[in-house]
């Protein structure tokens, strides 16, 4: 369910936010390294799920672990 906070990204703003092409967050989405879902053709992101991910992988570099996003 999502929280009335929560915001829908689409490709192109999740290419910009993470600084990759479109082609990136695309591919990243089509083999599940990024919890998205799609409307139509188009690929959509809710922002919670990057947030979580980006804090799980804090979490873990704290911890002594390599960061690496995806």
């Amino acid at each position: 369910m999502i929280g009335k906070d929560d915001k829908i990204m689409n490709v192109r703003a999740l290419a910009k936010f993470f600084g990759v092409s479109d082609q990136t967050i695309w591919r990243w989405c089509k083999a599940g390294k990024i919890p998205a879902f799609k409307i139509g053709s188009q690929w959509k992101i809710r922002q919670s799920d990057i947030n979580k991910i980006i804090s799980q992988k804090l979490t873990k570099k704290h911890d002594g672990k390599n960061l690496a996003l995806f």
